[in-house]
Parts: C-alpha cells; sequence; structure tokens
C-alpha cells in the first residue's frame, strides 16, 4: 500500500531548480515503498523526537522527516531538505508540538539557546512595557513637532489628499518605522494567540524591520499572525483565522502524538498550510511529473479564499507586485471551468499579447488538461490580449456597417485596417487646429479626450460634445475650446475613414456596441465568467466591452488590479460604465515574491504619487486599513553611482560577470537575471556596450528569451515578469522622468505621467526575487532620490 505524504505548502518556495527534480523523485519513492533501499530511511539515535527520520536524496542532500503513521497505512511528514551532514544534526533536535492555545502545528528545535532565552526573560512584563511607553512617547513628541513644523511652513488652506497613497485611500507606508510596529500587548499575543513567551515580548515593542526578522525567526504560524497583525488585522481576526478545532496540545518544549498531530494537519485554517499529497491531487500531479514552473502557480492560504469566492456580481482584486493576483486569476479560471456540464465560456484577459501569453503558460502548468477555447464564447479557458478579443468580435459582428457608424459616424462592411500612430493626432492637429490654444496643442491630449470622452459617449456631432460631460478631466474647456477641440477630433475621424482604419480604442468601442446590439436582439451574450488581469491599464472602452461581452449575474467579472502599476492609461471610474463593485472589493497586502529592503525601495520611488483608489471609485471602494508588506527579508539593494556613462558601462559589466558566477554556483540560470532600461534604444546601447566588455546578453526586444545569458529589456516589457536577479540601469537624472513636452497641458495630466513613471520604476524594482541593484550616471533620477535616501 502507498505511503501518504505531507508537506508544508512553502517548502519549495526557496528550493533551487536543480534540486526540485531529485527531492520530487524521493518522495515519489517514499510515497509508492518508503521501504525502497536507495531512500535509506534511518531513525535517529537519542533524537527528541522518536518519530523523526531522514532519507537520501542524493550524496549531497537528505530529507528529514516524521513517521506519524506505521497503521493501516504509512505516514510521513516531510519537514526539509538539508545537507547530508546538516541533516542528522538537525533531525536529532527537532519535534512536532501542536500549539496549546491555537491548536496549530509546529515544527520546534530542541538547539534553540537557551542563554539567548533566558537573556530575553529577563526582560519583565514591566520592562517590556516600559519601552513600550518610552517608545510612543518619543514618538508623539516627534509627530507633534512635526505637526507644529507643518503648520507654522504651510499657507493656511486645506491640503487634505497631498502626499503618497498606497492604492486604497490611505497613505503609502514604508516598511520603516521608529516605534512598536504592533501597539498589542504581550499578554495579548501569548494568551489570545498563543505565541511564545519570548517571540511575545521581541514583538510588542519591535518596529517594522525587526518584526519581519522576528517573524522570520518565529515557528512558521506565529510569523504568519505577526506580519498579518502587521498588516492592520486586529488580535481577534487573526486569533479566529489562526485557531483550529484541535484541543489539548503540549508546551513549548514538548512532542504531541501523532494522532493530534494529524488531526492538527487535517483541521480548519491550518489545513492549507499544508499539502497532504493523498488528498491534494493538483499537488501529487506537480510532483509526480517534477513540473517545478508548476510549483509557482499555487496558492498561499490568503489567495485560496477569492478562488472559491462565489460573488453576486463584478468584483475586484488589488494588491501589490508579487500578492499572488495572477495566481489566483490562474486558479479561479480553472475552478470556475472544472466538473460542470455544459462547460462554460471562461475568458481570460489582460492589457498585451505578451501578458496574455504568459498566462497561457501558466495556466498549462497548473493545468495541462485544461480545456482551450479557439475563440472568445467557445466552451473552455480563452486566454487572450483586449486587443485581440476586440477584433475577433469585431471581425464576427453581422453587421460592422452599422455598428461602426453608431460609434464612429462611418462604417463599412469589411474589418478596416488596425492602429494608428499618434503622427495622426499630430496632423490633425495641424490641419484643423488653427483655433486651438497653444496648450491643447497636443496629441496627448486628444488621444486621451477621445478615449475617456469622446468614444465611451458614442459622440458624433459638435452639438454631443458641446453638451457632454466631462467629469474626471483636469482640463477645463469653454465653448470656443470644445469647438475648437471638436474640430480637430472631427478631422481625425475624416482620416479614419478615408484611410479605412481604426485605432485600437477605436476597436473595443465598436466592439462593445456590436455585442449590445446582439444582446438588443435578445440574443445571449458571448461569455459566463471574465477575469481581467492588469486591469489598472485598461481605458473606457475596454471596460465597455468588458462590460458587454458577458451577462450582468453571479462571478460574471473578476478584476485584478495594482493601481501602483498603471504604466500606460488614466484612472478609471467604473461605475460610469456599468460595473458596480460596492461591496465587493478586497486588497491582498502580503508580498511573497520581493525582500521587505526591495520592496522598501519601490514604495519609497512611489511615495511622491497619490495612488487613491476609493477617490477613484468616488467612495465606493471598501478599505479595511493596514498596508502592502513583504513576507521575505534579503540583501540591501545595491546602489551603483559613476561619474559617467562609460563608468557606468564598466561597472554593470562587473556586476553581471560577479552575479552569473555567483548564480552558477546555485544553480541558476542566467537568464534569471535581467537588465531593464528605460528606453529600447538605451537597452540596445547596453547589449553593445557590455559585449565590447566581453559579456554576452540577450535584448529581450529583438529576441526570444533562451536559456543561458542575462536578459536586457525594457521597464515596459518588464511588466509581469520575474527575475532571481534585477539591475535598473540607466536611473539618471537625465534619462527619468522622461520629456514631459506634449503632457503638460494642465496640472492633472502632467501629475499622472509622472506617477506612471513613478510606477514604471515601481514595476522595475518589483520584478526582482532577491538581489536588485540600481545603477545611474551623474545625478540621479529625482524620482528615486527618496529610495537612495532611504537606502543610505
Amino acid at each position: 500500500m502507498k505511503s501518504n505524504v505531507i508537506l508544508d505548502s512553502e517548502m519549495f518556495t526557496d528550493l533551487e531548480n536543480r534540486l526540485f527534480g531529485k527531492v520530487q523523485s524521493t518522495i515519489k519513492k517514499l510515497r509508492n515503498d518508503w521501504r525502497s533501499p536507495g531512500l535509506h530511511v534511518e531513525p535517529i539515535e537519542q533524537a527528541r523526537d522518536p518519530r523523526v527520520r531522514t532519507a537520501r536524496v542524493n550524496q549531497q542532500y537528505r530529507l528529514v522527516l516524521f513517521h506519524l503513521e506505521e497503521s493501516p497505512r504509512d505516514v510521513f511528514f516531510v519537514e526539509g531538505v538539508y545537507n547530508h551532514d546538516d541533516a542528522y544534526d538537525v533531525a536529532g533536535s527537532k519535534f512536532l508540538r501542536v500549539n496549546d492555545v491555537s491548536g496549530q502545528v509546529e515544527v520546534r528545535d530542541r538547539r534553540e539557546d537557551p542563554g539567548a532565552r533566558d537573556r530575553i526573560k529577563a526582560a519583565t512584563d514591566s520592562e517590556v512595557k516600559r519601552r513600550a511607553a518610552a517608545l510612543a512617547a518619543a514618538q508623539q513628541a516627534k509627530r507633534e513637532m512635526e505637526d507644529a513644523a507643518r503648520r507654522d511652513a504651510e499657507p493656511a488652506h486645506d491640503t487634505a489628499g497631498a502626499g503618497g497613497g498606497d492604492g486604497d485611500g490611505t497613505p503609502v507606508r514604508t516598511t520603516t518605522s521608529s516605534g512598536p510596529a504592533l501597539h498589542l500587548s504581550v499578554e495579548d499575543l501569548v494568551a489570545v494567540l498563543g505565541m511564545d513567551q519570548e517571540i511575545a515580548e521581541r514583538a510588542a515593542v519591535a518596529g517594522d524591520d525587526e518584526l519581519l526578522d522576528i517573524a522570520n525567526d518565529a515557528p512558521r504560524w506565529q510569523g504568519d499572525a505577526l506580519i498579518e497583525l502587521a498588516t492592520g488585522k486586529s488580535i481577534e481576526e487573526v486569533k479566529d483565522a489562526f485557531r483550529t478545532e484541535v484541543t489539548g496540545g503540549t508546551s513549548a518544549d514538548v512532542p504531541t502524538d501523532s494522532d493530534d498531530v494529524l488531526k492538527a494537519i487535517r483541521s480548519g485554517s491550518s489545513r492549507s498550510r499544508f499539502l497532504i499529497l493523498d488528498e491534494d491531487e493538483e499537488y501529487a500531479e506537480v510532483l509526480e511529473h517534477g513540473d517545478f514552473a508548476a510549483w509557482h502557480v499555487f496558492l498561499h492560504p490568503d489567495q485560496r479564499r477569492y478562488v472559491d469566492l462565489e460573488s453576486s456580481g463584478p468584483f475586484r482584486l488589488t494588491g501589490g507586485a508579487g500578492t499572488g493576483k495572477t495566481v489566483v486569476l490562474i486558479h479561479r479560471a480553472v475552478r470556475l471551468a472544472s466538473g460542470r456540464t455544459p462547460p462554460p465560456r471562461i475568458v481570460l484577459t489582460t492589457f498585451t499579447r505578451g501578458l496574455a501569453e504568459s498566462l497561457k503558460r501558466q495556466l498549462r502548468s497548473l493545468d495541462p488538461e485544461y480545456q482551450a477555447a479557439r475563440h472568445p464564447g467557445d466552451p473552455g479557458i480563452y486566454v487572450g490580449g483586449i486587443d485581440q478579443i476586440s477584433r475577433y468580435v469585431v471581425n464576427g459582428a453581422p453587421d460592422k456597417r452599422r455598428v461602426m457608424a453608431d460609434v464612429l459616424g462611418w462604417g463599412q462592411d469589411a474589418l478596416p485596417r488596425l492602429g494608428r500612430p499618434a503622427q495622426d493626432w499630430e496632423r490633425a492637429i495641424s490641419d484643423a487646429g488653427g483655433d486651438l490654444p497653444d496648450q491643447l496643442r497636443s496629441h496627448h491630449f486628444f488621444a486621451t479626450e477621445y478615449a475617456e470622452i469622446v468614444l465611451p459617449q458614442r459622440i458624433l456631432s459638435e452639438r454631443d460634445y458641446m453638451r457632454a460631460g466631462r467629469a474626471g478631466r483636469g482640463t477645463k474647456l469653454g465653448r470656443l475650446q470644445r469647438r475648437a477641440v471638436w474640430t480637430v477630433i472631427a478631422r481625425y475621424r475624416d482620416e479614419g475613414m478615408r484611410n479605412a482604419v481604426l485605432d485600437w480604442d477605436e476597436l473595443s468601442a465598436v466592439a462593445a456596441r456590436a455585442l449590445d446590439v446582439v444582446a438588443e436582439k435578445g440574443e445571449a451574450r458571448p461569455v459566463d465568467h471574465l477575469l481581467i488581469d492588469e486591469a489598472q491599464d485598461a481605458r473606457p472602452p475596454h471596460w465597455q466591452m468588458f462590460r458587454a461581452i458577458t451577462t450582468e449575474g453571479p462571478d460574471d467579472l473578476f478584476i485584478a488590479e495594482d493601481s501602483h502599476q498603471r504604466i500606460y492609461g488614466n484612472r478609471v471610474v467604473l461605475k460610469r460604465y456599468g460595473i458596480g463593485i460596492v461591496g465587493r472589493s478586497r486588497r491582498l497586502r502580503l508580498n511573497y515574491r520581493t525582500t521587505a529592503e526591495n520592496l522598501r525601495f519601490a514604495m519609497a520611488v512611489l511615495a511622491g504619487g497619490e495612488y487613491q483608489i476609493s477617490d477613484a471609485e468616488e467612495g465606493a471602494y471598501e478599505e479595511h486599513g493596514g498596508s502592502y508588506r513583504s513576507a521575505r527579508s534579503g540583501p540591501a539593494p545595491h546602489l551603483l553611482r559613476s561619474e559617467t556613462l562609460t563608468d557606468e558601462y564598466d561597472t554593470i559589466a562587473r556586476l553581471v560577470r560577479q552575479w552569473v558566477e555567483e548564480m552558477a554556483e546555485d544553480g541558476l540560470d542566467p537568464s534569471s537575471l535581467g537588465i531593464l532600461t528605460h528606453e529600447k534604444y538605451r537597452a540596445a546601447n547596453l547589449v553593445a556596450a557590455l559585449g565590447e566588455r566581453g559579456i554576452r546578453i540577450r535584448h529581450l526586444d529583438r529576441e526570444a528569451p533562451t536559456d543561458g545569458l542575462p536578459l536586457v529589456l525594457t521597464l515596459h516589457t518588464a511588466k509581469g515578469m520575474e527575475f532571481s536577479r534585477v539591475i535598473l540601469f540607466g536611473m539618471s537624472a537625465e534619462s527619468i522622468p522622461s520629456n514631459r513636452r506634449g503632457l503638460d497641458y494642465d496640472e492633472d495630466a502632467l501629475h499622472q505621467a509622472q506617477q506612471r513613471e513613478r510606477s514604471l520604476l515601481y514595476v522595475g524594482a518589483t520584478r526582482a526575487r532577491d538581489h536588485l541593484a540600481v545603477s545611474w550616471n551623474a545625478e540621479p533620477s529625482e524620482f528615486i532620490a527618496p529610495a537612495l535616501e532611504d537606502g543610505a
């Protein structure tokens, strides 16, 4: 009979690719026949826990595991992978315990330093309280001094809303704080949650950075609970989230019997932390086939609820980079498609074709047998970019001429050519913009006015435009200005009709109308469930098409976005396009990819921008407090200043050579090193410069990525990607922010342009999983200066 194997759900999170296959093979043997001679499953003499064993992975590595049950079926709990000699020491001291307050399973270690424990114990409750009070008083005094100084310096007018935000109506907060992060007593942490006394005493007075260190050192569930508290959850919420149904347990230094351990693993909140391969078929399938890439599409516990969630209407999930929004979408698509007859029609979409291809790869990793739909609206899961979907809809419209005329004032029976350059707006401005004020002679103003006002309202005449609402547009237009603007828009449309060409926003607007025309005839809309990734970059015509492609109702739209990563469009108020999310918005707060040090740098870049989801939704966004945190720590970012561009090339060459050597030692492919630049020509110049210095790298914009070489790509191209190590190259004042000419027609446009550039740097910094380097020559960009000060 096969053995049952239990794993910690994060066991493979930091496991190197080269080890994954070997460990997978060992676990497979353990399941099939744990007595196999090749495994060498061995007990440990005089071990703290008599159930502990080690098993051979190869000559260099062994598993540490616990044999929990032998009849009627063997059950093994795999604790970890260690170097051969270390494995025996670890196994001799590890033991399993069920916490006597929370009922959570803990892997304990007898080797914990008793001297350190005694030293921490010496800090009595009164001393802890005294230190906490002193820190709080110091913080209050500092705030009062800052407030007084601000009142003296500021003019007497309302400055509410100025400063940074984290995307949900609350200010951006980095992970640095000089006061206690939790504001909870030791008694609460110990008696209510069941934390170790020493951990509670340290956590009660810890600032943000120290708290992360404590969480990393604590038994896993206790560390998770500390991070949950730090992200704003109340102690009662955390207690409910981590309390299991198991009662009893043992004290911190006493092993718990196997029956209670197994009950705790299988119960309530504890269940999501473990993989029981006999029950978790998806995980077992991944390990069975040794697919390392597939492991990265599995869920952390706080993400699972959104996969299984049943919503009465549109639902929006927000979260910073690395919080797992895309993973949730992939799992949700598979869940919606599973076991239903007839198969539902599911569309999974994102902003670009490249990101859509990435979604396809992840979907295949999760479920190689999923039913792929050939077209949007076919049974199964269709994955494609927004423009691909719009093109398919318009191309299949039975009366293209009519639906185009409804939106544009002209139409034809064949699908027009697609894609118009910015020069078409510039030509229209030049030909018909004689009456325009100078500040409005900007193709950016016209492109956004057209996409945000004219197309969504299906405006066809000057008269309609003169009456149109322009809520959300910063530029105020009088009657004469509106007339001058419309003259340019009409010229742009005339050119489109003459050349039989649509721009991409027009395409989506026409697609939305085509879908509505079909519905007006009483026919069903083509899609049952639409899931949208990177939704922060979608523009109003896209949202109209999203709303039109699926019938309003349960689980119709699932929206994943991060306002911090808005690098293309402006803010959009969804309810204007028939998408109501009041009461159906939640936020993921825990970053599983980016280290706390790299996240701090990225958030400092954003500090000068405003990210207000609740403002964009006119107060409709429901927020539950807290901030955006990382679950991992690592090295501080490398800050590399050079005098000249040539010096910067030399510096990057040395770093790339060093990192590639280190990665080879760790078994990592050099293609997991990404070098990101702001513009394509800088990327091309960097490839040439490093080539002259004897370093081969691959330019991703021109060539497909392959194993064996570091990649150079633009910050825009890096969207949706992940690297072990990242270099942000050329972060100088002369390159970022880029030329703002044409974006300064009003303060709001300029602000949003600056915000998009900050977001672009945030995207770049959060591509790094472990190591981040930032280089510049002469003066650094004004956008990274606060992050450099924080890093210093």
